[in-house]
């Protein structure tokens, strides 16, 4: 009999924080910070049950793509895994999007018979009539939380197969409300097909809840497939990663930087206003990098020791946040014994240049080319000084790199808007950068004063001696 999980996510966290030992005193003192959460898979499974899934599968098309999405939409729920509960949208009526199976009831179980009567019924799935208006993003998400709040399982996802046609720009407003009613309520992916379609809505709503949005062909099949394979890798489909302050911090903020990019909003207690919980999704094994702020008032503090800031906890994982206040008259870095701190900078790095080759796509979307070269200029010097090759192979599409050193490149007198519409797709999504790791080793003494150090330090505390 295998041994129970220790870990009621299925998850070990192992969390550190890399930041700048020596700072400025102030009474508004800025620090950031690089924590970093290494999450390994523990217990005896390394996917989750099906029975835990709910998934909605909504399929908003233009006439002209129903055979062929109907032929993948077939395809795609013959692969379910048994056990998941399923709900297929599809069309819109008077009262919005409508639900085209299962046949009678909100949700179907998939079996062997389920499943080949859903992929046999997809015929019924219906495009918006031409002279009705598109029902917007918006109210599929309605439609797909009504749905969920009739099956509170674990994971509650939805899969929005869309080529635009249902996109109402006069409705973005309702779209950002509609993302904001859902937040917690279930996660969502996007497959996009053809080129006619936004791509600012879509990242809105990936990134809001917590999904992924990519391009497919119009036999969209395998990617609905592989979009459930990484979901059911989802270990824990919430936990929150708190940040206790002392009372001497001020603010605390906590963006995501990789595998996403997005600000996470704090959630604090009357009872504990020094803690933050900043709400985190779908996590599985590998590593996260967030960006830590924390706003500290010096004015008690002492000076010339090592203080703890602020705690980050993950699960069970802590780590702290050490700074130490330097003497006046003496600059941050002075005689190279501030420590820590060097992944800050790669991070940072690597958002600038993640924000610089979305911002170059947006310029060539409607074409801007001075704009769109500056920008992904910018992308291209960076990508050579992290060594992040796919930024380049990126960038080569729709523009050649003159000099990638000094970031030079030229735009082509016509770019593919297919190309520059997938291409903001797959900056949002797009492989890891491969950032340095944290400092580490085992404590020791300092071979000059014989200190004790810890597993992290650079240099001794008592003698400043480089360790």
């Amino acid at each position: 009999m295998a041994a129970p999980d220790p870990s009621p996510t299925g998850l070990r966290f192992a969390v550190s924080v890399d930041v700048r030992r020596d700072q400025q005193p102030h009474h508004d003192t800025r620090i950031d910070a690089h924590v970093r959460v290494k999450a390994t898979g523990t217990g005896p499974r390394d996917q989750r049950p099906a029975t835990e899934l709910a998934v909605v599968l909504a399929l908003d098309v233009a006439p002209a793509r129903r055979q062929d999405a109907a032929t993948a939409l077939a395809a795609a729920l013959r692969a379910l895994p048994d056990g998941l509960s399923f709900a297929v949208l599809g069309g819109a009526g008077d009262g919005g999007p409508e639900r085209c199976y299962p046949l009678s009831g909100p949700w179907a179980l998939a079996d062997t018979d389920e499943k080949r009567r859903a992929a046999f019924s997809v015929g019924r799935v219906a495009p918006t009539p031409d002279d009705r208006p598109p029902p917007g993003y918006g109210a599929w998400l309605t439609a797909a939380r009504a749905l969920f709040g009739q099956r509170p399982l674990p994971v509650g996802h939805l899969i929005l197969v869309t080529d635009g046609s249902g996109h109402d720009p006069a409705g973005e407003a309702a779209l950002g409300s509609g993302i904001a009613a859902c937040e917690g309520e279930f996660s969502a992916d996007v497959l996009a097909l053809g080129v006619d379609w936004d791509p600012a809505p879509l990242l809105a709503l990936t990134e809001g809840l917590h999904g992924t949005a990519g391009t497919a062909p119009d036999r969209f099949a395998p990617a609905a497939t592989g979009a459930l394979r990484r979901l059911r890798r989802v270990r824990s489909p919430e936990l929150p990663v708190t940040v206790t302050g002392r009372p001497a911090v001020t603010g605390i903020a906590l963006s995501e930087r990789q595998p996403r990019q997005h600000a996470l909003v704090p959630v604090t207690a009357p009872e504990h206003p020094h803690r933050y919980d900043f709400a985190t999704h779908q996590w599985e094994p590998g590593a996260r990098d967030y960006l830590l702020t924390v706003r500290a008032d010096a004015g008690a503090d002492p000076l010339g020791v090592l203080l703890q800031l602020a705690t980050v906890a993950v699960g069970e994982a802590t780590a702290p946040l050490v700074v130490r206040w330097l003497p006046p008259g003496v600059a941050v870095g002075a005689g190279g014994t501030g420590g820590g701190g060097g992944t800050l900078d790669a991070m940072n790095a690597a958002t600038r240049m993640r924000t610089a080759l979305d911002r170059g796509y947006a310029a060539l979307d409607p074409m801007s080319r001075g704009e769109a070269e500056r920008h992904f200029g910018l992308a291209v010097r960076l990508a050579h000084e992290i060594g992040a090759a796919w930024v380049l192979a990126d960038v080569r599409k729709v523009a050649d790199i003159v000099d990638g050193v000094r970031g030079l490149v030229r735009v082509g007198p016509t770019v593919d808007r297919g190309t520059v519409r997938e291409g903001r797709l797959h900056v949002a999504s797009g492989p890891l950068l491969d950032l340095p790791a944290h400092a580490a080793g085992p404590p020791g003494k300092c071979p000059g004063c014989r200190h004790l150090a810890g597993p992290i330090a650079r240099h001794c505390i008592a003698c400043g001696r480089r360790l």
